[in-house]
């Protein structure tokens, strides 16, 4: 009787283990073995399937068009469970023929015959259909991937197999169905298997190799891997590139991409008057070490770590500090990632400990999804509640990474009634796992893991601090490939990936070997953030024009298309580069870099007006500066716009009105300020009609009124132009 005992309880382990989606192969050979040698087993088995079906069904809503009746089988439930645990072990195919499905029961009454066909039901799905689930098995080579040939033109491989389509989506005898591609923490995007539905079509697209890209140490081993690779991309897909930009249109989209701001009238001219055959490279070095660079990339970074939107918790000013001396000494970037990850104290004094305050919340779940999206560039915030549905991640693995931060907490310190709130984020001294829930109401625990490796687990040790550790260990870890990809779509408009927070097997790379180069050499130097900057920066691609050709009309990635980087792509600028580049205008430049915290502050009450917050658990915000009629009506009627145009407030207008040049060379002058070019025929032409009204006017002290009146009109007008807002 004991063993017999035993034995049925083992037989409920192993079909817990089937709901739970836990059975591995050994399990699966144990259950079958019970099951054969006592026929009791077989009847306990399939009753103790139909409990797990009845209650995982009695949480939905049946149709109402179903007949019940008495003799309806009441195994139906169970084949639909197995059916959906299927689904759920990302089997995309129905293994059972539709003619032999049965329909989901409106009631589930069952009899005696009932308990019968449940236990055939049961031993037949056991045998058959689950057997596809349980054991693992390795993928076959996919015969529809089609190899890279740069000489060659794509072309889809037919399979000897019966081909499938939307009439015949049954598998073929034998066949196991598709299995989703692992994750690989360490090389997600560039060692994974690729799946023939996630290859681009048209993408230069490369045989995969364990390893690809080269580690380079030398900068101009670096640039030439971006000329050559980005030139292969652009014969495999049978584009031109455009044009270089002219000195106009490169000076003023590295000054905005580096320093935040277009270049002042002065800055423009010093470059155009180098005769160095380097100034190309002089510029960007200049920019790079200068402090507008620093409050460029803080501002940047500030903005993504913890959005735009007020948050009492946050002090952004605190983290823009921290973020602003980062860059003035050119940190590591992981040294940076560490400090972020394992943060304590008060985030108005440490201002790496904002990040993490400002996602601490709803059981770290948000904090989990910032880290991996931000810091690691992917999102898994689906595999919170599921198994991602892209690729082989599980919920298990989303509460493992979870489990790094049960110890986290943010409190608020006591205060006086009237101070202000003051919060502290510290570790408590707490162990043991994190306990997530199934979609089918089964409690799980997770302890802390990353990549399959385990960490001390134990009161007095601090879990982010191992983690931060892990997240940067290796040669080519996933903070590195993040950023990389990120940076590049920064200066590009467009990343390696679509969106570039999104990496992984089912979004692959337009350039795989140049983005393994790029990630490999940044880890290589250190994680040099400036490096990375003038590798980019100094190469051909950057120095394209933006103006479409007839033989690069396809590169088009607004549209869909991959990004093959023939010409630069427009960038519209953000607030806050819109709010610095008015400065610039204005004149106000030596106030904005000697006074930035001060500067912060009032740019970030300024750019308040564009976003507003959905104060939800997860943190998400609108931005409402892209296009909208409230930018529309910011930069006709509002009172920064307005400052910048007055002759009494713009010391450079002012200026220019007394100057003694032509008008026609002041109206030029607005241009180059405003535009960073020269005129154009057709504004010569308007120019010269705007003089033909002041040459009647006989006082002085009229006409330069009236010139000083035209000016600032014609100031506004490029200002509202399409152009000054777009970075190209």
């Amino acid at each position: 009787m004991n063993d017999l005992h035993t034995h049925h309880r083992r037989l409920c382990e192993l079909a817990d283990c089937i709901c739970d989606g836990r059975l591995d192969e050994a399990a699966a050979v144990e259950l079958q073995q019970l099951i054969k040698e006592d026929e009791s087993a077989a009847e306990v088995f399939a009753q103790y399937l139909e409990l797990h079906s009845n209650l995982f069904w009695d949480l939905g809503t049946f149709p109402s068009d179903v007949q019940s009746s008495s003799q309806q089988d009441s195994t139906a439930p169970m084949q639909a469970l197995m059916d959906d645990l299927l689904t759920e072990a990302a089997l995309s195919q129905h293994v059972i023929p539709e003619d032999k499905r049965l329909v989901k029961p409106a009631r589930r009454l069952l009899s005696g015959t009932g308990a019968i066909l449940a236990t055939s039901l049961a031993l037949f799905l056991t045998f058959s259909a689950g057997i596809l689930w349980w054991t693992q098995y390795s993928p076959a080579p996919n015969p529809n991937f089609v190899e890279n040939n740069p000489a060659v033109e794509p072309q889809v491989i037919e399979s000897q197999e019966e081909k499938r389509t939307e009439e015949n989506p049954v598998l073929a005898e034998n066949e196991l169905p598709p299995e989703l591609p692992k994750i690989d923490w360490d090389h997600p995007p560039l060692k994974s298997q690729p799946v023939t539905v996630n290859v681009v079509e048209g993408s230069p697209t490369q045989k995969p190799a364990e390893v690809l890209g080269v580690a380079y140490s030398n900068d101009q081993d670096v640039i030439n891997s971006i000329n050559e690779r980005i030139s292969m991309g652009w014969k495999d897909w049978q584009v031109q590139p455009s044009p270089k930009a002219d000195d106009y249109e490169w000076a003023r989209r590295v000054y905005l991409d580096l320093a935040g701001r277009i270049p002042t009238e002065a800055e423009l001219n010093t470059y155009l008057n180098n005769s160095s055959e380097q100034r190309d490279q002089e510029l960007v070095d200049q920019l790079i070490e200068s402090p507008a660079f620093a409050l460029q990339w803080s501002t940047t970074w500030a903005r993504l770590l913890v959005g735009r939107a007020p948050n009492e918790r946050v002090d952004r000013l605190s983290l823009q500090k921290y973020l602003h001396e980062v860059a003035e000494s050119n940190r590591s970037w992981s040294n940076v990632v560490e400090e972020m990850i394992a943060a304590k104290g008060n985030p108005q004094q440490n201002g790496a400990a904002n990040f993490l305050v400002a996602h601490l919340n709803n059981q770290a779940v948000p904090a989990t999804a910032f880290v991996a999206k931000t810091l690691m560039g992917y999102q898994i915030q689906c595999a919170q509640c599921h198994h991602h549905p892209f690729y082989a991640l599980s919920q298990k693995e989303f509460w493992e990474l979870n489990s790094f931060f049960k110890q986290a907490v943010v409190t608020q310190v006591d205060q006086p009634q009237e101070a202000a709130p003051t919060y502290l984020l510290q570790d408590r001294p707490t162990a043991g796992p994190t306990y997530y829930e199934t979609r089918f109401g089964v409690m799980h625990a997770a302890f802390p893991k990353y990549n399959g490796q385990e960490v001390v687990d134990d009161e007095k040790t601090s879990r982010r601090e191992q983690l931060a550790g892990l997240l940067t260990s290796g040669d080519d870890p996933l903070i590195a490939q993040a950023f990389v990809n990120r940076t590049w779509s920064m200066l590009f408009g467009y990343g390696f990936t679509q969106p570039v927070d999104d990496l992984g097997p089912h979004n692959p790379a337009t350039h795989p070997e140049l983005f393994s180069t790029l990630s490999r050499s940044f880890v290589a130097c250190d994680y040099d953030i400036k490096r990375l900057y003038r590798w980019i920066c100094l190469s051909e691609p950057y120095r394209l024009s933006s103006q479409m050709i007839a033989e690069n009309r396809e590169d088009n990635p607004a549209q869909g298309t991959p990004a093959a980087f023939s010409r630069m792509y427009f960038k519209s600028l953000s607030p806050e580069q819109l709010y610095d580049s008015l400065q610039a205008v204005a004149g106000e430049l030596d106030e904005r870099n000697q006074q930035w915290p001060l500067h912060v502050t009032e740019r970030d009450q300024w750019v308040s007006q564009f976003v507003s917050s959905y104060e939800n658990d997860e943190n998400d915000e609108e931005n409402h500066f892209d296009g909208t009629i409230s930018q529309a009506l910011v930069l006709m009627n509002g009172d920064l716009v307005d400052q910048t145009i007055r002759t009494d407030q713009n010391d450079l207008l002012k200026d220019l009105v007394s100057e003694s040049i032509s008008d026609q060379k002041k109206f030029e002058r607005i241009c180059l300020t405003v535009l960073s070019r020269k005129p154009r025929h057709q504004e010569m032409a308007l120019f010269r009609q705007i003089q033909a009204s002041l040459r009647d006017v006989k006082s002085p002290a009229v006409r330069q009124e009236l010139l000083a009146s035209r000016l600032s009109d014609l100031l506004w007008a490029y200002l509202n132009s399409s152009e000054f807002i777009i970075n190209h």
